[in-house]
């Protein structure tokens, strides 16, 4: 990836592609049918299949409506979520990498305002409920909540503790790490099955909120 950085064209990477298909491409297929069983299990509507365009993001960028027009990406993905006509209106599972480091995690890639209401109005209507999954991120360090706040504080009578969910414009919890030698290893489905697992509930609140 550090090369192809280098080297950001169609020529050159036609004939590298082996290398692409080998070390990047087929590992993020073995993943993707490796974390099938888990997440079809938390939501059966979850699309797992390991295919580009499905669960594995594209090599080739869209670069019609980019200033940057290099054509080939230089990070990758896996994303589960629900099908959905409208992108970017459903919660998913994730796992990413780029030269520098990866993550994993849960969350909204572009949350609609809508979808965003509808979370807190479902946080207003079962506090008890959310209070459970507040809890638990609290009491551990290994995910971080992130994603853009309103500028200006949504009115609310809940806890304090839930005004870090209730003032996101979007919204993922996630692991960030440098790469390290799991990484590279069978341990990181290991890690990451661990961190969907955790996140279950949450992903379970969210898509209930859509529907609220």
């Amino acid at each position: 990836m550090k090369e192809l950085a280098l080297n950001n064209n169609k020529e050159w990477f036609e004939q590298n592609r082996p290398t692409y298909e080998q070390h990047i491409l087929e590992p993020l297929k073995e993943l993707a049918s490796g974390l099938g069983p888990l997440l079809t299990g938390i939501d059966g509507h979850i699309d797992t299949t390991p295919l580009v365009n499905r669960a594995i993001s594209r090599i080739y960028r869209d670069t019609r409506f980019s200033k940057d027009k290099s054509p080939l990406r230089t990070d990758a993905w896996l994303s589960f979520k629900r099908p959905a006509k409208i992108w970017g209106n459903v919660p998913e599972f994730y796992f990413y990498f780029t030269t520098h480091d990866y993550q994993y995690g849960m969350g909204y890639y572009a949350a609609s305002a809508e979808n965003m209401e509808r979370f807190r109005d479902y946080m207003t209507a079962f506090p008890e409920k959310f209070r459970e999954i507040c809890d638990r991120y609290r009491e551990q360090s290994l995910f971080e909540l992130v994603g853009e706040d309103y500028k200006r504080p949504v009115p609310t009578e809940l806890p304090d503790e839930f005004q870090k969910w209730f003032q996101k414009k979007n919204l993922c919890v996630r692991c960030l790490r440098k790469f390290d030698d799991d990484f590279f290893s069978t341990q990181l489905q290991s890690d990451i099955e661990k961190a969907f697992a955790f996140h279950a509930d949450l992903y379970r609140f969210l898509t209930e909120s859509i529907r609220f």
